[in-house]
């Protein structure tokens, strides 16, 4: 093949994903392939140097948790490619034209990296420019070991856009059919199955957020955004695995829209905006958001004041972690 001809083939090809990309505007709809590979190991250690938390990440986010007690069950739920935590899926503004396309899901390419205790994933989409950074402790508690993630989003898109928001999800064993745990206003743990949500038909709701009144989350590409209660503080957890370990995830309030869960507790879900007050996301401006997972060994349901001094250790964590590179 000469070289014009090389040429002229590689531009059949940008030109066909080109068409391809702007025809999508459901999930489902033919896509690129997911990249899973390369896949980098750490592990997260007690005070004796002894691992309690085995893990592996890959361009799509945290593909595999096992605790060290129990390693045949892993907590990410890997039934399909998509089987990560923290994994992106949609994002959306009003006006935009993407329907519900898996955007960034399926239409971009990670940047991945790690170095001795981090992992940095970077990925642009539609004009916006988004990393993850996940920090790994070198030390952790051997009943309730953590780790963090700060997701970051700018505003490169050459415009200020209204009413943003991104999706992301955390497919996870244990919870299906079962539902799993909200913390509600008046400082209950709820049930999203008793609040009649299933998969992604129902939202929990940043009680300060812009959006309240209209009962909804704007632009919301399942159950149309809607609302059907408020947190207390926007902490999710799983039911117990086998070995009497559960998840729990916490949110920076100031930078959460909405939680959620998909396929009956197999996704636990979040949704993150540029703030409560935020209904404009200016071009050139960025937010950041802390994230933080526990594994905490608890068989029965834990209680309030057990979810709430974690809470309390997550949120003076708020500037030293945002603060690391």
């Amino acid at each position: 093949m000469s070289q014009t001809d090389s040429r002229l083939t590689l531009l059949l090809i940008v030109g066909w994903v080109g068409l391809l990309e702007a025809s999508v505007v459901a999930c489902e709809d033919e896509h690129p392939q997911v990249t899973r590979t390369p896949i980098v190991k750490f592990s997260l250690n007690d005070l004796q140097q002894r691992p309690i938390i085995e893990m592996a990440f890959d361009p799509r986010g945290l593909g595999t948790v096992k605790t060290t007690d129990e390693a045949a069950s892993n907590w990410v739920r890997d039934s399909e490619k998509s089987g990560a935590w923290d994994y992106r899926e949609w994002q959306w503004w009003k006006g935009h034209p993407w329907g519900d396309s898996c955007r960034p899901r399926y239409w971009t390419t990670a940047q991945f990296s790690t170095d001795k205790r981090s992992v940095r994933i970077q990925y642009r989409v539609d004009g916006f420019d988004c990393e993850q950074k996940f920090f790994l402790p070198g030390i952790v508690d051997a009943k309730s070991p953590h780790w963090d993630v700060v997701i970051s989003v700018k505003n490169s898109s050459g415009q200020d856009v209204e009413e943003y928001g991104q999706f992301f999800a955390c497919y996870t064993n244990f919870n299906e059919p079962d539902s799993f745990w909200f913390w509600e206003a008046g400082n209950q743990l709820v049930r999203f199955a008793d609040r009649g949500v299933e998969h992604l038909n129902g939202y929990v709701a940043n009680p300060q957020a812009y959006f309240l009144s209209g009962g909804a989350i704007p632009h919301c590409q399942r159950g149309d955004g809607k609302i059907v209660a408020k947190w207390h503080r926007p902490v999710l957890v799983s039911q117990a695995s086998p070995g009497g370990w559960r998840s729990v995830i916490m949110l920076d309030p100031e930078f959460t829209a909405g939680l959620s869960q998909g396929i009956h507790g197999g996704a636990m879900d979040y949704i993150i905006f540029p703030g409560t007050r935020a209904t404009v996301f200016e071009h050139g401006t960025s937010f950041s958001v802390h994230v933080r997972h526990y594994l905490l060994k608890s068989p029965k349901l834990p209680s309030p004041a057990t979810i709430e001094t974690l809470w309390e250790e997550f949120r003076v964590s708020h500037e030293s972690i945002q603060n690391r590179k």
